[in-house]
């Protein structure tokens, strides 16, 4: 901020100097800082949104897996090298990268979304239904980016916490804004939500996704952002709307036991992706820090307390995550995770990586219903994913704390390494132990539930440059 602001200055005196030796000169920039003159024609605004989109290619190439790399479910090896050690083990600081990543590639997206939201208006009088489809997704973007600076940065995750949350950012000057309330900012991402899908379910210029790609916000998406955003908000009435919102209404459902193992081998929709991030060669590998296939190297392995969980015969699952076929001379007779490998054969490591399946929808009502004591019908939803999952599986019906304990274990099983198990033992108020499968090169197996490290620090650059934001830095740290 301060070297911006230094820039600036030096950037005024200038124009002064040449204002006054060159008055005849009429000089019409085509920017200004807050980008409001950046965009002739609707066409522009298009052009930016796509752009902004690419953003979750390098966000999720980052932190796609990182959410079960620094928990239970994976087991570092002596193929690793170490890249994020700080993260598995939980030595992260203000200044370490990853945690600056995490920070600014959001804000990013939130600036980029913030120049769509606050221009489009200005061409929408003739193009209403480009403008509505086009701002839509903008808010989407602004609100989902908002809710992920929460997931790592807020010190509380209840929807009317009064707790620190992240600085709300609706638009492009330069300002050093403090931190705002968790309430605060989900009162934003709700709005933002709402807004978004009024304008999603409208009538639009042309369709956003087709039944083969489903790789743009629309309406469908909107409520799967809310469903998390709500199950996490502990807001569980709301969330068990949206999610009900996308498994009836969607058109989207459980894909077919035959059809499951291609979401991931081709990249194939199968009916349950609801929105994924495109990846084509050269743009980076989402489960790279995982196993990187180009090098045939597997830093880290799934757990055997996770695989303990699977039905090896029967459950679907099983087959599509993992394969024991990928042999080194150091490496035999081992489970690989395999989500990534790559598209129709080709071992790359390059596939698109799904943000949200109607999968996680059906886990999110169950455990809404649960929490809010409704048992059956959160059994009914479990039961369901169940069946799709398990050849030959028979409904039981839990209830309480074990239908609860099912319900996270189930989430562990189908979400493996897509990002949500960090979150879910955090929103459970539960620890870390690794147990057996914790091994040289880690150093660190037991994470105690009551450890500030569940919440990342600000990152140091952020109170360098941010003088509002210097003295609230999250405690510990």
């Amino acid at each position: 901020m301060k070297n911006l602001n230094r820039i600036l200055k030096i950037m005024s005196v200038t124009m002064v100097l040449s204002f006054a030796s060159c008055q005849a000169v009429d000089i019409d920039p085509t920017h200004i800082l807050d980008g409001s003159n950046a965009f002739k024609s609707m066409d522009d605004v298009e052009s930016h949104l796509t752009g902004t989109y690419a953003y979750f290619r390098g966000y999720y190439a980052n932190f796609g897996v990182l959410g079960d790399i620094m928990t239970d479910n994976l087991a570092e090896t002596s193929e690793s090298l170490g890249g994020l050690r700080s993260m598995s083990d939980w030595n992260y600081v203000a200044n370490d990268g990853t945690v600056a990543t995490a920070w600014a590639t959001p804000y990013s997206m939130i600036k980029d979304a913030n120049l769509v939201i606050n221009n489009v208006g200005k061409f929408e009088e003739t193009e209403a239904g480009q403008a509505a489809r086009i701002k839509g997704q903008a808010l989407g973007i602004r609100a989902f980016a908002h809710f992920e600076l929460l997931k790592y940065f807020a010190i509380d995750y209840d929807r009317n916490s009064t707790e620190l949350g992240v600085p709300l950012k609706l638009n492009n000057t330069i300002e050093t804004p403090s931190r705002n309330t968790v309430k605060e900012v989900y009162d934003q991402i709700y709005a933002d939500l709402a807004d978004a899908k009024d304008l999603l379910s409208g009538t639009l210029d042309e369709d956003i996704n087709s039944a083969s790609s489903r790789t743009r916000i629309d309406a469908v998406v909107v409520d799967a952002i809310m469903a998390r955003v709500a199950l996490y908000a502990k807001d569980y009435a709301t969330a068990i709307d949206a999610a009900t919102n996308v498994i009836e209404d969607s058109g989207l459902g459980l894909a077919d036991p035959a059809d499951f193992a291609s979401i991931w081998s081709e990249d194939a929709v199968a009916n349950e992706v609801i929105w994924s991030i495109a990846y084509l060669p050269g743009q980076g590998q989402v489960a790279g820090n995982v196993f990187f296939v180009p090098n045939n190297r597997v830093a880290f392995n799934a757990s055997q307390d996770l695989i303990a969980l699977y039905d090896t015969d029967d459950d679907i699952r099983y087959a599509a995550y993992f394969s024991d076929e990928l042999e080194t001379p150091d490496r035999v007779g081992e489970l690989v995770p395999i989500k990534y490998l790559g598209r129709n054969g080709a071992a790359d490591g390059v596939v698109n990586f799904k943000v949200f399946r109607v999968s996680e929808m059906y886990l999110i009502r169950a455990e809404a219903y649960a929490r809010s004591n409704q048992d059956a019908l959160a059994m009914d939803d479990l039961n369901t994913l169940r069946a799709a999952r398990i050849n030959g599986y028979v409904d039981e019906n839990l209830s309480g704390a074990i239908l609860l304990q099912a319900i996270d274990t189930e989430r562990r099983k189908e979400l493996f390494l897509e990002g949500h198990r960090w979150f879910d033992l955090r929103r459970a108020d539960a620890a870390i132990n690794r147990g057996g499968d914790c091994a040289a090169p880690a150093t660190a197996c037991e994470l105690a539930a009551s450890s500030h490290r569940w919440v990342w620090p600000i990152p140091q650059a952020e109170l360098n440059a941010n003088p509002s934001i210097r003295d609230q830095q999250n405690p510990n740290y």
